[in-house]
């Protein structure tokens, strides 16, 4: 059973609220129950998966849609799975110590929740547009995250960076996976992956591409599009240990490996994924050099990585799918890890900068020695996992198909890449646990937390010395299934710490000797000039936000005034430019005029009065002449909907009638008897050419559309279906609630957010005189640590 693992955690994401009680750390271990039971029954399911087969399970949703609830469950499924639940437990039972003092730790489990069940959905959809959904409702449930702390301005900053640039990367991903549905003619992942020779000939291939790979990038934060990750950075620890080490990040390179097999093969994908993440590989890592904020230096970290798994993806072959896998795996668990004792060490000493740590050793030796397992994987040193995955990347490099000149790039880059992390690291390490006594240990009382807040990070520390040393063989089967997903093919893979002297292994100790060589120069890097503005992919995307907003003010300055004849006015002219012109160009041929209606004199006199009544309500002197002649028109339309049997519309239009005439008489009571011309003649002249331009063109479009036969009419559908599968004899009833009903209930939404959006406005003007001015921050920028929990 898949589904259950992806809505178990969507369902039971309000059980997380009782995390507002007391004893909120018990809760929150009692809660990690939740992604721990998904976690075992993900294994339940791996039995299959390991020995090379799928499971797949499919419910029907909209079938007239080609959308289906299919969830798939390979290799590549069961890593992310697995890393999903397993990560999320520890991060659940960590959030509860590291937000105990927080009373919305409630909420923000929940959020947590969500977003795990929507990162289970992408994983295991087996159908592209089901798999869109959860995409989505990961760019949503991340901006919650991101923005709990919603009282700081740069948590809402970074919200907002993240689900702008990730929302419009979905919106071009939906369109690629729209063009690849059409191409196949199929949605489901199984039938695009078999169609791969058919693709890549298909003229739309070029376009679905480079949708497809925009979305991707958005969500793995490739460049140009890297710059929303660092921010993210404002999101609660926990939030961002998962957010970038195991889930949404990820999204897009699973994504990128998923559809490889199909997609790939072409310049266009290999060279274009090889290039751009080598670029976003290398830039990061010496970005992340300079940084002095924990988290930020371990964002571009993660930015790092995202890239060198795009790069390997793009390299193809073998080594590329194996390498892939492994350092998907490898880094969840030492990101997750050092992200976790980044929040360790802003809780205990309550800041995160580098400038103000030190001497840390002394009062905390279990978070050093864990700390320190976490930094010899993420700087690939022999015996840890991380240095197993360094060298499959090296070997993807170096085997690869894409030609010399970009193996020898892709190798340096690597090696470059492997340098920074070794000075990253060292940097993270030597600031805050060697030198002399810190400034926060002197300020306040440091020690090591309680277990309850090191299980989290220690297990993913631990794990990545003992998968290399003890647990290579069942990590190589689950590695090779995955593989064999991002490969197209079975592979058999055999992980191990020795393989000989070879071009791999000298590149990666060649590193590590430069690496440790350059640790005296660490500092000197780290304080170089800062970059030049282009670089600056945050600053120069506020810049655009507001542009774009002074731009749109300027534009409904201009066009609302104030003054309903001009909004009329403009409405009218669009309508005439984007629909009369074509009306015009291609559909007068549409209009039938050999059609024989067979009217009656009444229906033609009561057709006629209308006309009249509009000209009458145009010339009339006096307010209530005017009503009097809107009334004709409205009582000849109804007599009209009787004379062709339409009962219940005739009573509605008389019901609208009656009330707008009494709502019209006392509003213009209070009103001068006569009107006012304020209007210059030109002013009247100019309306009446559009009004009549207007009425001419709906005129046009009614007439066209009824006597066009191009289609079906749908009447008879209506009325067959209607009371045999709507159980209505009211034909628009079942209309309006049955055939039409989502309609309907998008048009009662709409209503209803409007009222609670006026609620709002009564309140907030009511409540205007009685609220106090909040303190201003006396800073531009808000500090790097977040709250400290002093409740230990």
């Amino acid at each position: 059973m898949l589904y259950p693992i992806v809505f178990i955690a969507l369902v039971a994401s309000p059980l997380a609220l009782i995390a507002r009680l007391p004893a909120r750390s018990l809760i929150a271990w009692g809660l990690a129950f939740i992604p721990l039971t998904l976690f075992g029954l993900t294994l339940t399911q791996a039995g299959p998966v390991l020995a090379g087969e799928q499971v797949v399970e499919e419910i029907s949703w909209v079938p007239a849609l080609g959308l289906n609830l299919t969830f798939t469950l390979d290799g590549l499924s069961l890593l992310f799975a697995l890393i999903i639940t397993g990560i999320g437990t520890l991060i659940v039972g960590y959030a509860g110590h590291y937000l105990g003092a927080d009373s919305g730790l409630g909420r923000f489990l929940a959020y947590l929740m969500l977003f795990m069940g929507a990162m289970l959905g992408v994983v295991l959809a087996g159908n592209v547009l089901t798999m869109f959904v959860f995409w989505e409702l990961t760019s949503v449930t991340s901006y919650l995250l991101i923005g709990y702390k919603h009282d700081y301005p740069d948590a809402r900053r970074g919200a907002l960076h993240s689900l702008l640039v990730t929302g419009g990367g979905g919106l071009a991903l939906l369109v690629g996976l729209l063009l690849l549905g059409q191409m196949v003619g199929s949605y489901e992942f199984r039938d695009i992956l078999a169609a791969g020779d058919q693709l890549r000939a298909h003229s739309l291939y070029p376009a679905a591409v480079i949708l497809i790979l925009l979305g991707c990038f958005t969500k793995s934060a490739q460049i140009p599009f890297h710059f929303w990750l660092p921010g993210a950075m404002q999101a609660p620890t926990p939030a961002s240990a998962f957010l970038h080490s195991a889930t949404m990040v990820k999204a897009g390179v699973y994504l990128m490996a998923r559809l490889s097999p199909a997609l790939g093969g072409t310049a266009l994908w290999d060279v274009t994924l090889a290039v751009v993440g080598g670029a976003t590989m290398t830039f990061a890592a010496i970005v992340a050099m300079r940084q002095f904020d924990l988290k930020a230096m371990l964002a571009y970290t993660t930015i790092s990585m995202l890239g060198a798994l795009t790069m390997q993806i793009g390299l193809g072959g073998k080594y590329g799918a194996e390498g892939v896998a492994t350092n998907i795996l490898a880094h969840a668990l030492y990101k997750s890890a050092l992200f976790m004792l980044a929040g360790v060490i802003d809780h205990e000493c309550g800041t995160r900068d580098l400038r103000r740590l030190g001497g840390l050793r002394r009062y905390m030796p279990q978070t050093m020695v864990i700390t320190a397992l976490a930094l010899l994987s993420f700087g690939g040193i022999p015996i840890m996992f991380g240095f197993v995955a360094k060298e499959l990347m090296l070997e993807a490099a170096l085997e690869t198909d894409l030609g010399a000149t970009l193996s020898i790039l892709a190798v340096a880059a690597i090696a470059v890449t492997a340098i920074a992390y070794l000075i990253t690291g060292w940097r993270l390490f030597s600031n805050t646990f060697l030198g002399q006594r810190s400034t926060a240990a002197m300020q306040q009382h440091v020690d090591d937390p309680t277990p309850g807040m090191l299980i989290g990070p220690g297990v993913p520390a631990i794990l990545s010395l003992f998968i290399p040393l003890v647990l290579l063989a069942p990590v190589s089967t689950l590695i090779a299934a995955a593989s064999a997903a991002i490969y197209g093919k079975p592979l058999e893979v055999k992980l191990a710490l020795w393989h000989g002297v070879n071009p791999a292994l000298l590149v990666s100790l060649s590193a590590i000797v430069i690496g440790v060589a350059m640790f005296r120069f660490a500092e000197q890097l780290a304080n170089m000039r800062g970059w030049p503005i282009w670089l600056r992919g945050d600053m120069i995307f506020d810049r655009l936000i507001e542009r774009t907003l002074t731009g749109a003010t300027a534009l409904t300055r201009t066009l609302q005034e104030g003054r309903l004849r001009r909004y009329i006015l403009i409405t009218a002219l669009t309508m005439l430019i984007f629909v009369g012109v074509p009306f015009i160009s291609f559909g007068l041929g549409a209009i039938r005029f050999d059609l024989d209606p067979q009217l009656q004199f009444y229906e033609i006199l009561a057709a006629a009065l209308i006309p009249i009544g509009v000209i009458a309500t145009i010339k009339a002197r006096t307010r209530l002449g005017a009503i009097i002649a809107v009334g004709v028109v409205g009582a000849m339309v109804a007599l009209l909907f009787v004379l062709f049997s339409a009962p219940d519309l005739a009573l509605t239009q008389l019901l609208i009638e009656v009330l707008s005439t009494v709502f019209l008489l006392l509003v213009f009571s209070v009103l001068p008897v006569r009107f006012e011309s304020f209007s210059s003649a030109w002013v009247r002249q100019r309306d009446a050419i559009v009004a009549i331009a207007m009425g001419i063109l709906m005129g046009g479009l009614v007439l066209a559309t009824a006597t066009n036969d191009s289609f079906a009419p749908l009447a008879p559908f209506f009325l067959e279906n209607s009371l045999d599968k709507g159980k209505g004899a009211n034909v628009v009833n079942v209309i309006l609630v049955d055939f039409r009903g989502f309609d309907t209930l998008g048009e009662i939404t709409v209503l209803f957010i409007a009222l609670l959006g006026i609620y709002g406005l009564l309140r907030l003007r009511q409540g205007k005189d009685d609220v106090t001015p909040e303190r201003v921050p006396t800073t531009a920028t808000e500090p790097l640590s977040e709250p400290v929990n002093t409740q230990r």
